[in-house]
């Protein structure tokens, strides 16, 4: 006895999503590829970013992806990222046996030191847990997931505006060098090879003795540059202080 198509229920066959570019917009000079009518959209606080990680323009369209983008500069794990780079094209059943076209542009595609690449949105709750993106996440996830090898996060203000960290990554951010003070960062590295592992600033500013003008610590700066680099750990979950711990970098 054979069976009829009409005996079954039958699942639509996964189409394949595709991204544009390919590379999903990872080099240098990467274009915005998102098509915004008018800046702002009434209702959110948009601007240009001076990003130093970033491959090409810097665009934030909330303050919430500014603030992902402070911990992402402030990572030294993560080598560079690209704003809004490809689009992704994907698939969703409609329920009739068919598959409807969906387009995607994610916020931020970040590249890791070690080679790793991740796929990130900032959504505040309030859009997160609306019925039109609900649907559409896990088939975004999906496509990333097992078409491009790479993982796909939406991460919400809890998770980014977590405190101290983001306080304490807007410090290491503001003290950034533009040009950097070279005699500083040798003589805080030759303090920390004379203490040792861990120690606070206040001991390693002491320890380096330089010469400050009034109302700046050279020492402290380049204790925050030798984290940005990732050459030493700082505790991040207490607010930033001169008795703030420096330790070893673990693997």
């Amino acid at each position: 006895m054979s069976i009829g198509k009409n005996d079954v229920d039958e699942t639509p066959l996964r189409r394949k999503s595709s991204a544009t570019p390919a590379n999903l917009g990872l080099f240098p000079g990467a274009p915005v590829v998102r098509k915004v009518k008018k800046r702002n959209y009434l209702c959110a606080v948009d601007g240009d970013g001076g990003d130093h990680k970033v491959l090409g323009a810097a665009p934030f369209r909330s303050l919430l992806e500014r603030d992902l983008r402070t911990l992402l500069g402030a990572n030294p794990g993560i080598a560079h990222y690209a704003i809004e780079p490809h689009e992704l094209t994907y698939f969703i059943p409609d329920g009739r046996g068919g598959q409807e076209r969906h387009v995607y542009v994610p916020d931020v595609v970040c590249s890791y030191r070690g080679g790793a690449i991740v796929v990130l949105d900032a959504k505040a709750r309030f859009i997160a847990g609306r019925p039109g993106w609900t649907r559409r996440q896990p088939y975004i996830e999906e496509a990333y997931r097992l078409d491009h090898g790479v993982p796909f996060l939406t991460l919400d203000e809890a998770e980014i505006r977590a405190e101290p960290r983001l306080s304490n990554c807007q410090v290491m951010e503001r003290h950034r060098y533009i040009v950097p003070d070279e005699v500083a960062m040798l003589r805080v590295r030759d303090a920390l090879v004379e203490l040792g592992l861990p120690a606070t600033i206040a001991i390693v500013v002491r320890a380096a003795r330089l010469n400050d003008r009034p109302g700046e610590c050279r020492a402290y700066t380049a204790v925050m540059n030798l984290a940005l680099a990732g050459e030493v750990a700082l505790d991040l979950a207490r607010p930033f202080s001169f008795q703030t711990e420096i330790r070893e970098v673990t693997p």
